[in-house]
């Protein structure tokens, strides 16, 4: 994720750490040579090329911007579910946290395997969301033995999960905690496994294949044919006004790609480290753990 101030008005057209330029110069380039070849082919053969009409290019442009502008905002309101799903999964843990030291106190086993079972599941889960093998982080929080019946599951995150209830069977059954109780953990049990399961279905759920070959193929279709089009009027300019046209509709199609992801690691994706050692350094204070871990700061304005 990028973090940065809005740049000024003259820096707004130099920035490049954030930038969508990096990833595109490629298609910007190739346009501008092609429209550089045909404006030559133009002086040296003006009668090679018709008096197209502009306003057939201006149709398209429009049809175009309406395609590009529904995929970002499909792919943008997946980024905005993900980032509200994590938002949630903060609440809930901070919520488990205070249960755990309520009922259980800063230095009791109870407590300290609920810290130790969240944070291997916060961990899991941003590396299952991210391809990642989670198990080594998952180890530094968990004992072999619970290791090794995570590492053997089908849905890690969730065995984990199955950890702490079946903890709070445990102190249930030695009477520790009453019945009631129990229910105020299972529901933040439920909670984050509904958190688990919606960030699920953004990772495993993309965007239609068919759609986005749509709009990658009219964008290129329509930036290559729009030199012909704009030749006979705009002359030497036509190289720099397909680069801004191709600037804008592959940018905005690139940057929906990052969008469609918010999980991957990006410039655009979700801090997903940022915010697990958010609620990391939360847990290990109420163990009195001392010193906690930094903050995860930004590189280059980047915050993963």
């Amino acid at each position: 994720m990028i973090v940065r101030g809005k740049p000024g008005f003259l820096a707004l057209f130099f920035v490049y750490h954030g930038s969508i330029i990096p990833r595109v110069i490629p298609q910007i380039l190739l346009v501008a040579l092609l429209s550089s070849v045909v404006v030559w082919v133009h002086l040296k053969f003006p009668s090679l090329f018709p008096q197209l009409n502009t306003a057939s290019f201006g149709f398209i442009g429009i049809a175009l911007s309406l395609y590009l502008g529904f995929r970002n905002n499909a792919c943008y309101d997946r980024w905005w579910e993900g980032r509200r799903l994590w938002g949630q999964l903060l609440f809930e843990g901070r919520s488990l946290l205070r249960l755990g030291l309520s009922y259980g106190g800063g230095q009791s086993a109870l407590h300290r395997h609920i810290v130790q079972c969240l944070m291997a599941f916060t961990d899991c889960l941003r590396d299952q969301l991210r391809n990642q093998d989670p198990m080594p982080k998952v180890r530094r929080w968990l004992s072999a033995a619970d290791c090794a019946t995570v590492d053997q599951a089908v849905n890690r995150p969730d065995r984990i999960l199955q950890l702490i209830g079946e903890q709070i069977a445990l102190e249930v059954s030695k009477g520790a905690i009453d019945s009631v109780t129990a229910r105020n953990f299972e529901q933040r049990l439920v909670a984050l496994s509904a958190v688990q399961a919606g960030c699920e279905r953004i990772f495993n759920t993309p965007i239609p294949f068919a759609y986005m070959l749509l709009v990658h193929r009219v964008c290129y279709i329509y930036c290559f044919l729009l030199p012909f089009g704009l030749v006979a009027d705009s002359g030497l300019a036509t190289p720099l006004l397909t680069a801004i046209v191709a600037y804008a509709f592959f940018g905005l199609d690139e940057l929906s790609c990052d969008l469609e992801q918010p999980f991957a690691i990006n410039d655009n994706g979700l801090a997903l480290n940022a915010l697990t050692r958010t609620l990391e350094r939360e847990c290990l204070q109420t163990l009195g753990e001392h010193p906690l871990p930094p903050p995860v700061a930004s590189h280059n304005y980047r915050l993963n």
